[in-house]
């Protein structure tokens, strides 16, 4: 199951007020700033007739701790802002990685898994003993390599990831991903992401 995945994801930083923002926006392209406040579902009403312009008036910054395989997708949500920890400056002491439950769950292939993180860590050991700048020797080391991200999306990208990224064709670990973001964002801002 996707939420057996050893991930973490915190919200660090949202934008204050985020749906009177977002109302404000959306009356003044309707022309109705003086109803501000007057329908509690008017957000709702709006993105459900397609009128998503104005979440993105309002962002989250979040915190992910996952595998480098889940960030290679992350990163292809292009309208973001990420920092994530460095393989070139900062040198992976241990051997830290992320082991899907498909795995994880089946003995053999458990087994299999962990031989072969030992190797590519032993590798990189080598490597970084016998001179090789952690730079270079980082080319050994897996996708499964854990790692951490802060991630800055508007509210309309954060609807889109979660549309896209919670169904059953992504990837699991990205689904526990998303799914966490979006138990997030439905407390911050329930009118922007109560249908989801």
């Amino acid at each position: 199951m996707p939420d057996s995945y050893d991930i973490e994801v915190k919200l660090l930083a949202v934008t204050p007020d985020s749906e009177r923002l977002i109302e404000t926006a959306g009356r003044l392209c309707w022309d109705t700033q003086d109803k501000t406040g007057s329908t509690p579902d008017r957000i709702e009403k709006w993105l459900k007739i397609g009128h998503e312009s104005m979440v993105e008036h309002a962002c989250a910054t979040f915190y992910i701790r996952a595998s480098r395989v889940l960030t290679h997708e992350l990163v292809r949500h292009r309208l973001a802002s990420y920092s994530q920890r460095s393989q070139r400056y900062v040198k992976e002491s241990e051997p830290r990685y992320v082991e899907p439950p498909e795995i994880r769950d089946d003995a053999a292939a458990h087994q299999r898994f962990q031989e072969a993180m030992l190797s590519c860590w032993q590798a990189y050991d080598d490597l970084l003993d016998g001179g090789v700048k952690a730079e270079i020797a980082r080319y050994v080391l897996p996708n499964a390599c854990e790692t951490q991200i802060i991630c800055t999306w508007n509210f309309r990208e954060i609807r889109h990831i979660i549309k896209l990224r919670t169904s059953k064709r992504a990837l699991p670990e990205f689904r526990a991903v998303a799914d966490e973001i979006r138990q997030i964002v439905k407390e911050i801002a329930p009118q922007v992401f109560a249908d989801l």
